[in-house]
């Protein structure tokens, strides 16, 4: 049986270990399985959690091949085949899988929720999209996260984007930046992002019309100056556990629709303010989550990437499966370094 290199999980809270790893056989694929062989990894906090924190109980199927972010050369093909064998493919990693991740040479995704890399576009650059994209576009548009139509959809036809108002918690965060964009893609008119003022120029010039430093004391206090009562969306990509500031600049007398990345909830102060009620939801951004959705963004992504309607944001390149240089990154992630994503060239 051939064999690869991977970097995985091997005890929790500790560093990533290169091993060993049967290739993936391509008389094994489900019908629309593809096996890629792949050529850029990207990876991101969220695998510094899994490291370290046994996010999702991942240390129960250890070893773990982490790195939600795949892209790579189709070399086997299910029954279904959605691309041929030597498409270069981008996609997200099968969640169910724990060994299914991009920091190995080779490993099987779902070609329904997978697209062919834009031409001109980097592999390394590919490797930005797949997990955050898809999370930001199920926060906005879907019954999962706040509702608001996809553009281009047939709800879309007769919804006012110009008159709605967006609020984003941790607009500097690649879910954000993204975030961000596809607001402004929709025709959002109002979007106020909170981050570090040094991301301002930037943010603006992805789309958002206000940006609020994440360190003021009165963010609420200047929302309420931008969008006076009337703010019914927000997302927050970014705070754990307490979810006060984003619930707080919603509406106090409509209802308001709260949507964030992880785990956490708003103090009965601030909820109790809120006379027409909220409704919190927490997205994950699993393409198989709303089957029709996610097929739906996997064939527009890919447009919008290609003519430059999504922009990229910063990545550093790490060459080959070096574990070391990829705990260090992780590492990057845990302390609040860098200020970049990580990507892994493979091949």
């Amino acid at each position: 049986m051939a064999t690869q290199i991977a970097l995985a999980i091997t005890e929790i809270e500790k560093p990533l270990t290169r091993i060993t790893l049967p290739v993936p056989v391509s008389a094994d694929l489900q019908a629309d399985e593809l096996l890629i062989k792949l050529t850029a990894a990207g990876f991101a906090p969220l695998d510094q959690k899994l490291r370290d924190k046994n996010l999702f109980n991942i240390g129960s199927r250890l070893p773990a091949v982490i790195g939600g972010d795949l892209v790579g050369e189709v070399v086997g093909t299910g029954v279904n085949a959605t691309f041929p064998v030597g498409t270069h493919v981008f996609s997200q990693v099968l969640f169910q899988n724990p060994r299914g991740g991009s920091l190995q040479e080779y490993t099987v995704i779902n070609g329904v929720y997978a697209a062919e890399v834009p031409a001109g576009i980097a592999d390394e650059e590919a490797a930005l999209y797949p997990i955050n994209a898809m999370t930001s576009a199920m926060a906005l548009f879907t019954v999962q996260g706040l509702g608001i139509p996809f553009p281009g959809s047939p709800e879309s036809a007769n919804f006012d984007y110009a008159s709605q108002k967006l609020a984003i918690i941790g607009g500097g965060s690649n879910t954000g930046k993204l975030a961000i964009q596809l607001a402004r893609i929709a025709g959002i008119g109002t979007i106020v992002a909170t981050a570090s003022p040094s991301s301002a120029a930037e943010l603006k010039s992805l789309g958002a019309t206000h940006v609020i430093s994440r360190t003021d004391t009165n963010i609420e206090e200047q929302v309420r100056d931008i969008v006076g009562d009337d703010l019914v969306y927000v997302y927050d990509t970014f705070n754990l556990g307490n979810h006060s500031l984003g619930v707080s600049l919603l509406s106090n007398s409509k209802k308001g629709n709260f949507v964030a990345n992880v785990i956490g909830q708003a103090d009965e102060t601030v909820l109790a303010a809120k006379k027409g009620g909220v409704e919190s939801k927490r997205i994950q951004g699993f393409s198989h989550g709303i089957p029709e959705f996610g097929q739906a963004f996997w064939k527009q992504l890919p447009i919008w990437i290609g003519n430059g309607t999504i922009k990229p944001m910063k990545y550093k390149v790490i060459d080959g499966l070096d574990a070391a240089k990829v705990n260090s990154a992780l590492d990057e992630y845990r302390d609040g370094k860098g200020g970049a994503r990580h990507h892994v060239r493979i091949a």
